[in-house]
């Protein structure tokens, strides 16, 4: 037999030499909300290996079937870009592991003695917290460093809280700003509180040639109660927009990403305000008093609900943070509009988006300043070309990566 030439065996050795560098990884995720349906439907569909392209095509028009391979998390763009960026870090060596598949899962669960690192993404950890809690003594019993990312920090805080406790976890990943995270899992003794805000996707959400006939474009979900600035600036918008000769989409649905990007990509700009809660609470108790009361009122309105328990709200911790949306458009190179905030120190006012003050005092000259197209081209150039360089989600897996190899991971 011949000899391989010295070349490839040059380079069999270097793969070699890569795969064994790699951090072995268990990542747990979940493509849908922990309900009983969606476990029993995924763990069915794991066992017996089903395919969407696999079924008949003519079955797909069936509810139950369609129900089979259903992805919410598809329009939380952000749950899948995570898990994304973790799944192609090159220095992971990364197993995904579906916790709706509870064969899948248990699987999952046996390998945190083998793993050095272990990562449970928002999906797992969003609102339905019962699987992961009843696993927490395996999480306990792990070989490795656990990192845990938590969905919606404003909701379910005493379960996820509890879970962060019981398994020990070494990190966790929080989208709030510093201090607000500090102040939310101060009860987590074990835990080394990290920053993980939400970031782009330029895979997904990148410009298109081609005209742009929408000035102003949203699609989202219609906020009720708790916070009405996003909902208030977006009708103020939708009713003066014609006034203000500007073309506008406004509609409180939501998209698919691969959908949201082609639309936002067909936008000149769109319009929002930072994220999350100005009421963070650990027990979730005035969350609890307003669901209360609203079943006892269900025709309530926000301004009765406000004036009952948050206009007097003793020193409220504020949880408003930069969320994806407001990366989303950078990518598509859309204009934003924003009222003025934070962001988490990430993005600038008037340097990365037109900046718009609470009560709407300068609202005619951001308009104006909007529709000066030399004006909004080179703010969506600058806003882009400051996030490629930094802010997409492979600089926040690679930043988090570095914070835990530096702090010391058990040999492979």
């Amino acid at each position: 037999m011949a000899a391989a030439p010295i070349g490839d065996v040059v380079n069999a050795v270097t793969r070699r030499s890569e795969r064994t560098e790699r951090i072995r990884c268990v990542i747990f995720y979940a493509k849908s909300l922990s309900h009983w349906r969606r476990v029993l439907a995924d763990t069915l569909v794991g066992a017996l290996r089903l395919r969407p392209e696999n079924v008949p095509s003519r079955w797909h028009r069936y509810r139950h079937v369609r129900f089979l391979f259903e992805e919410e998390f598809r329009v939380a763009s952000y749950v899948v870009d995570w898990q994304d960026a973790f799944a192609e870090a090159p220095s992971l060596e990364a197993e995904l592991c579906n916790v709706n598949n509870l064969l899948e899962y248990r699987a999952g669960l046996r390998k945190l003695r083998d793993y050095p690192l272990s990562i449970v993404l928002h999906s797992v950890a969003w609102d339905e917290m019962a699987l992961l809690r009843r696993a927490a003594g395996y999480f306990q019993d792990r070989r490795g460093k656990l990192m845990v990312f938590f969905g919606n920090e404003y909701n379910c805080m005493p379960e996820k809280i509890g879970f962060a406790r019981e398994a020990r976890a070494d990190y966790i990943a929080s989208q709030l700003p510093a201090s607000a995270a500090a102040w939310l899992y101060a009860d987590c003794c074990h835990s080394k509180i990290v920053q993980a805000p939400q970031a782009l996707n330029p895979k997904i959400y990148q410009p298109r040639a081609g005209p742009r006939p929408v000035d102003i474009g949203f699609r989202g979900d219609l906020y009720s109660f708790g916070d009405m600035e996003r909902t208030e600036i977006l009708r103020y918008f939708a009713d003066r927009a014609e006034a203000w000769g500007l073309v506008q989409d406004v509609q409180f649905v939501r998209l698919p990403r691969e959908e949201w990007s082609r639309f936002l990509a067909g936008c000149k700009g769109t319009v929002g305000a930072e994220s999350g809660t100005y009421y963070l609470e650990r027990d979730d108790h005035t969350e609890e008093a307003v669901k209360r009361y609203l079943r006892r009122h269900p025709g309530a309105g926000f301004s009765e609900v406000y004036d009952l328990f948050f206009r007097h709200y003793p020193n409220p911790v504020s949880g408003k943070a930069i969320s994806s949306r407001h990366f989303e458009p950078i990518g598509t190179k859309t204009c934003q509009m924003l009222l003025e905030g934070h962001y988490n120190g990430i993005l600038k006012p008037d340097e990365h988006y037109i900046s718009i003050k609470k009560n709407f005092a300068n609202i005619d000259d951001a308009v104006r300043r909007f529709k000066d197209e030399e004006y909004r081209r080179a703010m969506v150039e600058r806003a882009y070309e400051y996030v490629m360089e930094s802010h997409t989600y492979r600089h926040r897996v690679e930043g988090l990566l570095k914070t835990v190899v530096d702090d010391g991971l058990p040999s492979q």
